[in-house]
């Protein structure tokens, strides 16, 4: 399983890093617009509700479709990267992403933009993972984690920028203007012609030459001699879904896809209920519980900056480890604070939120660090499928345990008792992988 080749040991040598350094701003700048893209629907409902006289079903659709959406194209388009390259899918995703953004600004009814929001959806989810694939396939292994930490800030970003330019933009130029800014990344797509195509994923398709000279264009200074460029083992075979459960990789994979399960189960739930909790079930102003929830978002968007410079240094696991340990107290002891404690009952909720997105960022390398390339996209594509389901599965688990019981105290129990269970698996479930170079 441990196994890396002539391409990992040559990413790790001596070089140019112009090239190579440049790689995580692109795509970031790029999959920032991915994020903005995947969350704007939810700033907008509030204007397309009265002007189309939605019902709230129909309404609870638009987010539906377009997580429906991302959920299938992040397993679909994750087997397609194995077959077709990583920089291809991409380009081809960011391109789609981008055109569907503008089709959406020029919907002129609900059903149209209910059908253009669930292709846009299967664009979202399929090329986040494969980016992801990808910066992680050229990062040398003593910066890898700094690598992708920049990669990631500007990922998450789109959050963040969404939120805040929505009460910019939207009062003054309507709904349309937010799907419309999901174009820009068509100004960015073309830095992408200067990157080369994975060199660990063409040596793996035992493609030697186009390896060679991808390599090469990435600054890498010392090549193997020829007769040591050899192709991987498997090289060249389909990559069918059985594969994440073979024997070797099976043990892996079920922690792996609970670890991205109970942690988007946590991640989504919180970042998505906890405003509607202040205001009903601790009685905060609704003003005042945005803005609580703004700090706990700008917290998040730079838990990144603080991961980049610490996650090589200090290891993947401790992190995660320690968040959700942490995270899952703060979340219990929410159920024995007073209601009336409007101060301790928000830091504890930050704490929590912290907490697990800790264990949710250092997922995406960790992922991606613990699998072979040629199954590595598939890997990042399933767990995200997985991120997907939790997703759903927490709305439904905190509507049902508010109408049987009234209360937030059982949602802060499940969701701190989850937080217990991730800790638990980062402890006796995971290897680091820091500082070790990835199988090819």
């Amino acid at each position: 399983m441990r196994s890396t080749s002539w391409v990992g040991e040559t990413l790790d040598g001596a070089g140019s890093w112009s090239l190579r350094a440049r790689a995580p701003w692109v795509l970031g700048l790029l999959m920032l617009f991915d994020s903005w893209d995947s969350v704007v629907i939810a700033y907008l409902l509030p204007l397309l509700i009265p002007q189309w006289h939605l019902t709230q079903q129909q309404a609870s659709w638009l987010p539906f479709v377009g997580f429906g959406g991302q959920f299938f194209g992040a397993i679909l388009f994750g087997s397609v990267a194995e077959r077709h390259g990583r920089l291809p899918i991409i380009q081809l995703l960011v391109l789609a992403m981008s055109l569907l953004a503008i089709a959406c600004a020029l919907a002129g009814s609900y059903q149209q933009l209910l059908v253009i929001r669930a292709a846009q959806g299967l664009a979202i989810g399929g090329a986040l993972p494969v980016a992801i694939s990808y910066i992680n396939e050229i990062a040398p292994t003593a910066t890898r984690g700094r690598f992708f930490g920049t990669f990631q800030f500007l990922m998450i970003s789109g959050f963040a920028m969404a939120n805040l330019v929505a009460k910019w933009l939207v009062p003054i130029y309507g709904w349309r203007i937010m799907f419309a800014l999901g174009a820009v990344p068509l100004l960015v797509l073309p830095f992408t012609l200067a990157l080369p195509e994975s060199p660990r994923w063409l040596a793996a398709r035992n493609r030697i030459g186009e390896a060679v000279r991808s390599l090469q264009r990435l600054g890498c200074a010392t090549l193997p001699a020829a007769d040591a460029r050899t192709g991987l083992a498997g090289s060249g075979e389909k990559i069918p879904f059985a594969m994440l459960f073979a024997p070797a990789v099976r043990n892996t994979s079920v922690v792996v896809l609970l670890l991205w399960f109970l942690t988007s189960l946590v991640s989504f739930g919180l970042s998505t209920w906890i405003p509607t909790l202040y205001t009903s079930m601790f009685h905060i102003p609704l003003a005042r519980a945005l803005t609580y929830n703004l700090v706990a978002t700008f917290g998040v968007l730079f838990l990144p900056l603080v991961l980049r410079f610490s996650i090589d240094r200090i290891g993947r696991r401790p992190l995660p480890l320690l968040g959700t340990a942490i995270g899952g107290i703060a979340l219990v002891a929410l159920t024995l604070v007073d209601r009336s404690a409007t101060l301790v009952v928000v830091s504890l909720s930050i704490v929590g939120q912290l907490g697990i997105s800790i264990g949710s960022m250092v997922l995406w390398p960790f992922t991606a660090e613990t699998y072979p390339t040629r199954i590595r996209s598939l890997a990042l594509g399933t767990s995200s499928s997985v991120a997907r389901a939790a997703s759903s599965a927490t709305q439904l688990l905190v509507g049902s345990l508010l109408q049987l019981t009234g209360s937030a105290n059982p949602i802060f129990v499940a969701f701190g008792a989850a937080s217990f269970a991730v800790a638990l698996l980062w402890l006796f479930g995971t290897r680091e992988t820091a500082g070790r170079t990835m199988a090819d």
